[in-house]
């Protein structure tokens, strides 16, 4: 009689008996397996875009989609007492205006200075057109628009914003300062701007329509609002741990949370329009006051959770990186215009490294149990201030939000369960 051959297999190889536990493991190597391809196909796909070469559409079709970032800008940077009829009937300091390259997008002022921007703007259309000029650096003290009327010479004062004015005053419900022009079929303009602030200016101005400009706002409030509600479940999860486990230093991780909110709703403007939209006073100082809590929080942290066993090198650094913190933290009260943002920089750097020097020396001479942890959430969190700092210095957005939220979602996962062990 003839075996079959499965039996013959059997008869060799007998079979094992496989846990419930193993079973489970290996449906969930499996899952996260499809989960990981799945992620490298979403982001080949979102890659996708990026590679097809499309020809631009005229910058009339462009107008009807989204608002456009001007090209071709001048700008020139004068004292603070010079005025803008000042500056167009004086032929020479008229023509000293200076093309804008593509890497000039901040410029560094000081209390005695202000910077202008001469924009020219044609009307594509062969009718009538209302637009906006829209200028979204949301830090700048204060802002005013003029439009050159060349044949007398002189300008006309169309509108004025800034930070250092109240928010319910605006005639439009735009976080960023806009001033609506209007052309006549065929028409061409130039447009002054003056912008004020005693430390660092955006050089970037757009131009769109307003139902285009409030309908790309919304979505960047959804963005904001993504990761506004991120942080706010990050901090509530990591006060159950805190709680859970009886571990004071996780007080100290939420804190520096909740105070990295507080340092995004000031850089984009949503702390000022929901929050204190009639006291524009607050604006100067609460950047660098939310600043010095986020890192005194994160110093504190680190004492609570690397200092147990740790020597004198790291409880060195750690007191020097909160005295950096304290340094920025009362900065408001003896420091005024570049030196102010010179300090930000500068305690935010020193900080952060010294926090990143002190979990590594700790991770790597002690036999801490759970320094690596404590370590990477150290990291993370220095990685999310950060990418703050150089979104406030050359003033990238695009990909702001989304590396913000992954370094959320990987905090999540580093943290340990809701549960003593």
């Amino acid at each position: 009689m003839t075996i079959p051959l499965f039996y013959y297999h059997a008869s060799i190889y007998p079979l094992k008996r496989v846990s419930h536990q193993a079973i489970c493991t290996s449906k969930l190597e499996n899952l996260n397996l499809l989960s990981l391809r799945a992620v490298w196909l979403y982001l080949a796909l979102l890659c996708l875009p990026c590679l097809a070469q499309e020809q631009p559409a005229p910058q009339a079709e462009q107008l009807l989609q989204q608002a456009l970032l001007l090209g071709n800008l001048q700008y020139q940077i004068t004292p603070a007492s010079t005025t803008a009829e000042q500056l167009v009937r004086d032929p020479a300091q008229f023509h000293s205006f200076r093309p804008l390259s593509g890497r000039q997008a901040t410029l560094r002022l000081n209390e005695q200075q202000v910077l202008w921007l001469l924009i020219k703007v044609s009307n594509p259309y062969p009718e009538s057109w209302q637009a906006m000029l829209y200028y979204p650096f949301l830090p700048a003290d204060r802002i005013s628009f003029y439009q050159l009327q060349p044949e007398i010479p002189s300008v006309k004062l169309l509108g004025k914003s800034g930070s250092l004015l109240p928010y319910s005053e605006r005639a439009l419900p735009l976080r960023g300062y806009s001033q609506p022009i209007q052309f006549k079929a065929n028409e061409q303009h130039s447009y002054l701007l003056q912008i004020q602030d005693a430390a660092l200016l955006g050089t970037q101005v757009k131009l769109g329509t307003l139902p285009i400009l409030m309908a790309e706002e919304q979505q960047q409030l959804v963005g904001e609002a993504l990761l506004t509600g991120a942080l706010l479940l990050l901090v509530v999860f990591t006060l159950a741990i805190a709680r859970a486990h009886r571990n004071p230093a996780y007080i100290s991780l939420a804190l520096f949370y909740l105070c990295f909110a507080l340092v995004l709703s000031v850089l984009n403007g949503l702390g000022f329009s929901l929050l204190w939209p009639t006291y524009p006073e607050l604006n100067p100082v609460l950047l660098y006051i939310s600043v010095g809590l986020c890192l005194l929080a994160l110093t504190h942290y680190c004492r609570l959770t690397l200092l147990r066993q740790s020597g004198s090198w790291a409880r060195l650094l750690n007191a020097l990186a909160t005295a950096s913190a304290l340094l920025l933290l009362f900065s408001p009260l003896y420091a005024d215009g570049e030196l102010k943002l010179k300090l930000l920089f500068s305690c935010v750097s020193l900080t952060l490294s010294l926090c990143i020097i002190q979990a590594l020396l700790v991770s790597l001479t002690t036999n801490l149990a759970g320094a690596p942890r404590y370590a990477l959430l150290s990291t993370l969190a220095t990685l999310c201030l950060l990418l703050v700092q150089a979104r406030h210095l050359a003033g990238f957005t695009d990909w702001l939000n989304p590396g913000l939220l992954l370094l959320v979602a990987i905090t999540a996962l580093a943290l340990p369960q809701p549960r003593p062990n």
